[in-house]
């Protein structure tokens, strides 16, 4: 009986053992050294530190024939594996690539960006064996082709929503990619997808007149930083923040991106839900005007702005 007992925790131990190899192999197999001359790009970093996307430097693209990014470690200095159909360098001309990471780290959204709108969506996931790979693109591009009747130029925004869902918003407009007049034909689109079961749970696009009043209203609004002292020559340079010589000249910028956002919501709501935000809208003007400083009215201001932004999604 004991013997019996031995070989039954023998055979476990060493299914076991034989699992656990097999699973650091396949994750020393999809691991590799960093690339020659690749850089980590630009915001790109996941919360906690541990990943980022890392694509050629500049520099080295000067004689290279193609420019293959890569989801990496940058704690331990390892590729985890290659985002398939990507071809981007650092700062490349009329190019760019937005990611925007899961509160865990555990799943990012790539964005790569053409001269006049999105090139490539994906959803990246980590797993042992490396990372998956989910084309969102492809969806929401159709969706939108469809609603406006014609091919055209995209732009998309996402925010993250609890039980690993994803909220997207997309513009799209046809015609001259560089002036947008009476033919173009403007479409929006609005859908959620689920990362566990990897399926689009609601999705819909719709033609629209107010791409200019959305698109504002969807874009990241840049973080305002008072100089000190008010002498805005002597602040340091920041990538993709504003800097403003006093607190009435922020509150002043705030009311405008405030106003931008209002705008948007005016389109993207029903009316009778619309008639209750106007009249809270109304109300807290009256709460904004009576504050006692500036940087008061700034506090407020960004908190009603993040208010009326929720109502976007």
């Amino acid at each position: 009986m004991l013997s019996s007992l031995f070989v039954k925790a023998a055979c476990f131990i060493t299914a076991m053992l034989s699992l656990l190899l097999a699973a650091v192999l396949a994750r020393a197999q999809s691991s590799t050294d960093w690339p020659e001359g690749y850089v980590v790009h630009e915001q790109s970093s996941s919360p906690d530190g541990q990943y980022g996307i890392i694509v050629p430097g500049s520099e080295e693209m000067l004689d290279a024939e193609e420019s293959t990014n890569y989801l990496a470690d940058l704690k331990t200095h390892q590729v985890l594996g290659k985002i398939a159909g990507a071809d981007y360098f650092e700062r490349q001309n009329h190019r760019d690539l937005r990611v925007t990471w899961s509160p865990d780290s555990k799943w990012c959204v790539v964005q790569y960006e053409a001269r006049f709108g999105f090139d490539m969506i994906a959803g990246l996931e980590l797993k042992a064996s490396g990372l998956t790979q989910i084309d969102l693109g492809k969806h929401i591009e159709k969706s939108l082709v469809s609603a406006a009747g014609d091919d055209g130029y995209g732009s998309a925004f996402f925010r993250l929503a609890p039980g690993d869902k994803l909220w997207v918003r997309a513009l799209f407009y046809t015609g001259n990619p560089k002036l947008m007049d009476e033919k173009s034909k403007q479409a929006r689109f609005a859908g959620t997808f689920d990362l566990k079961s990897k399926k689009w749970t609601a999705s819909e696009a719709h033609k629209t007149k107010d791409w200019d009043a959305l698109t504002t209203a969807y874009s990241e609004i840049p973080p305002i930083f008072v100089a000190a002292n008010g002498d805005k020559t002597k602040a340091p340079e920041v990538t993709g923040t504003m800097i403003v010589s006093s607190d009435e000249e922020k509150a002043e910028q705030l009311d405008q991106e405030m106003n931008v956002v209002y705008n948007g919501v005016r389109v993207v709501l029903a009316p009778g839900r619309l008639a209750r935000v106007k009249q809270e809208q109304m109300a807290w003007l009256k709460k904004r005007d009576a504050a006692s400083s500036a940087a008061e009215k700034c506090k407020l201001t960004e908190a009603r702005i993040k208010a009326l932004q929720d109502l976007l999604w």
